[in-house]
């Protein structure tokens, strides 16, 4: 399988996993327009469409090859992204879920906690799969980015192989996207 479609493949894998990070369920919507939950929370950023393809570019990662998914029940904009050099997929989440909920998922361990850009984060290891999670509070939900890793790569010097490497990715992701975070998802 090729480095890209095996990052997409992953990265799809990862979608699944936070938005079953909110509840059951994940249907799919074919439509952009502000998706509304059971708990009537709206949420109107998609990351496809507004995170800054600048910032995102100096990452290594372009907005031109992205994933876009939009679910319902529970809400969750998605845009999914493969990164080279190393080798990993990258999920980021718009949820209609409060960042309390979010970061009180059990299998979810904290491995730091701090602020960008005046907004709580909180970076964890997924303990159900090979992910980092951070969860960045924009009321009225939750920025989630996921980085993966392959603990079992055939390919160590080209992929992440840690979570503690996956996690340092995710921290420089939400650091680069501090500056253009929304005042509202």
């Amino acid at each position: 399988m090729n480095t890209r479609l095996r990052g997409i493949v992953i990265v799809a894998a990862a979608s699944s996993l936070a938005a079953g990070l909110t509840a059951c369920g994940d249907s799919a919507s074919d439509t952009s327009e502000p998706t509304t939950s059971a708990q009537e929370v709206q949420i109107s950023y998609h990351p496809c469409d507004q995170l800054p393809a600048e910032a995102m570019g100096a990452l290594g990662l372009d907005l031109s090859t992205a994933d876009r998914y939009e679910r319902t029940n529970p809400v969750s904009l998605e845009c999914t992204l493969a990164h080279r050099d190393p080798s990993y997929g990258v999920g980021i989440y718009a949820l209609a879920q409060s960042y309390d909920a979010a970061i009180a998922d059990s299998r979810l361990r904290e491995k730091e906690s701090f602020t960008v850009a005046g907004r709580d984060v909180s970076i964890a290891e997924f303990t159900d799969g090979e992910l980092c999670m951070a969860n960045i509070d924009i009321p009225p939900g939750v920025l989630q980015v996921s980085v993966d890793y392959k603990a079992q790569s055939t390919r160590p010097n080209e992929d992440l192989t840690t979570v503690d490497q996956a996690c340092a990715e995710a921290k420089n992701i939400v650091n680069a996207l501090g500056p253009h975070l929304p005042q509202r998802l």
